[in-house]
């Protein structure tokens, strides 16, 4: 399952629901010390998770890649720094993603399997077997996006210099915002879509650092969902363009039988990640 911002992350799951990395969704000034044009709150951000004081501010004059720098916000840039940790981290991201597929894999088969009896008697209504396929559904988009979560965690970890592990699916931090956050962008994608689908794709694209807040400074839905229409906004071209191509790279990877995704869907999840730290000023890891 995935997320529905991801592209088509984060944002719509793959199925927003899926197995895998969330796809996804999608000249301007720097920021202070190199970065996007997105100007950072009064008194600086709290730090990492888990971490002491908060950062004020980006360290005035470090470029990308000098020593864990604030990174430029370009399309170009997230792409090296996606395919550098990529080859850095590759079998951590494989083991993740086959990870990923066999937990929804499994998830899908005991729910299938649990309620076929219902199934298959015939004096079950049509409404009860109707019922039943929507909790497996659902059943199985929750448990998605939960695991999704641990995704997010691996992008996110690697722009601290953190290698992927299998614990990030067990890291239950800032879950509730996370969860709430993501079903508020779906739902909002899906009545845009419905309300003939470019008002979908618009608050797709505005929305689409919502789950990263959420998961990475336990942000509210509706903080979450306003904050990442700003960090959007700031640089609304070249965030357009790091979207679109972090859609393009994740989307190649389908095309070989979709194992390919096992090398694009990662680079695309670190693309995002890294224009999310870029656009709050923070630094990235070299």
């Amino acid at each position: 399952m995935s997320d529905p911002n991801l592209p088509p992350p984060p944002g719509t799951p793959p199925p927003p629901g899926g197995g895998g990395f969330p796809p996804p969704p999608g000249g301007a000034p720097p920021p202070p010390g190199g970065g996007g044009g997105y100007t950072p709150p009064p008194g600086g951000y709290g730090g990492p998770p888990g971490g002491g004081g908060g950062y004020g501010g980006p360290p005035p004059g470090q470029p990308y890649g000098g020593g864990g720098g604030v990174p430029r916000l370009d399309v170009g840039a997230a792409f090296s720094y996606g395919w550098e940790k990529f080859q850095r981290y590759w079998k951590e991201f494989v083991l993740l993603q086959l990870a990923m597929f066999v937990a929804v894999l499994v998830i899908a088969l005991i729910g299938f399997l649990a309620v076929l009896p219902a199934l298959t008697d015939t004096t079950t209504g049509a409404v009860v077997t109707w019922i039943l396929w929507i909790v497996i559904f659902f059943v199985i988009f929750a448990l998605g996006f939960i695991l999704q979560a641990g995704v997010y965690r691996a992008g996110l970890g690697v722009t601290r210099g953190i290698a992927p592990s299998l614990e990030m699916f067990k890291d239950t931090t800032n879950l509730g915002p996370y969860i709430l956050t993501v079903i508020l962008v779906g739902l909002g994608t899906s009545i845009g879509y419905i309300l003939c689908i470019l008002p979908g794709i618009a608050f797709m694209i505005l929305t689409a650092y919502a789950p990263l807040l959420a998961l990475d400074r336990g942000m509210d839905a509706v903080e979450a969902i306003q904050e990442s229409y700003r960090m959007v906004m700031s640089n609304l071209g070249q965030v357009l363009l790091i979207l679109l191509v972090a859609y393009l790279v994740y989307s190649a990877g389908s095309i070989v039988c979709g194992v390919g995704v096992l090398v694009t869907a990662p680079i695309a999840l670190v693309m995002i990640c890294y224009s999310y730290r870029a656009l709050r000023g923070e630094p990235v890891a070299p």
